[in-house]
């Protein structure tokens, strides 16, 4: 599990909030699988909508900008983000995610994501609970953890939560090597310079050569 902090600037934030303020909501369980649907308790937006997919855009489009996703993530594919809406009473009980989005783009789920939109300070309740973990990140920041990860959103009592969500297909299908590429980059980022980079740069390709999915 990874936090990546200010994912959404203070300016596309407000952008994004502004937009969704008219927006009208439907069942989250449009989009459950058969395990989800008995657990979950939300709203989202139409995902045929324009609001979704000029939103889903917007926050792809800062994500992948974001210097610290890629060397997290290595993606391959992406599917478009999608927001969620937790008013009072609402959560998602325990689950795992569906590892194909059969119906929709066929991506496998190696990795999920969920980008805070609300403010903590503006509802209670509603934490990200992974494993022993329990976030309400700021608004802007997104968390990214493994997709077999057995997660819930608890019940929001005060307020109203709002995400993106969205999966990411890999090129390196393996948390554990993903770990590994992630420290060789860290590592060259910290050499920069120095004449060991070359190695440890050539270690880092050559390992992408013999794990990557193409």
């Amino acid at each position: 599990m990874n936090v990546i902090r200010k994912v959404l600037s203070a300016e596309d934030l407000a952008k994004v909030m502004a937009r969704l303020a008219p927006c009208g909501w439907v069942s989250g369980l449009e989009t459950a699988g058969a395990q989800a649907a008995e657990v979950k308790r939300n709203l989202q937006l139409a995902a045929d909508s324009p609001e979704a997919n000029e939103l889903g855009e917007l926050v792809k489009k800062s994500v992948l900008a974001h210097p610290r996703f890629t060397p997290l993530a290595l993606p391959r594919r992406m599917s478009l983000p999608m927001v969620s809406r937790y008013e009072v009473g609402m959560e998602y009980g325990a689950h795992t995610d569906n590892a194909l989005r059969t119906g929709r783009d066929g991506l496998r789920t190696d990795l999920a994501a969920t980008l805070f939109l609300s403010s903590p300070d503006s509802y209670e309740g509603g934490a990200l609970s992974i494993g022993g973990s329990s976030l309400r990140l700021p608004a802007g920041d997104l968390v990214l953890y493994p997709a077999t990860s057995v997660h819930r959103v608890t019940p929001v009592t005060r307020g109203v939560r709002l995400a993106a969500v969205f999966w990411v297909q890999s090129l390196i299908r393996s948390h554990e090597q993903r770990e590994v590429l992630l420290t060789l980059h860290d590592t060259l980022e910290s050499l920069a310079g120095h004449p060991s980079a070359v190695n440890v740069a050539g270690v880092q390709q050559n390992l992408l050569r013999m794990w990557a999915e193409h």
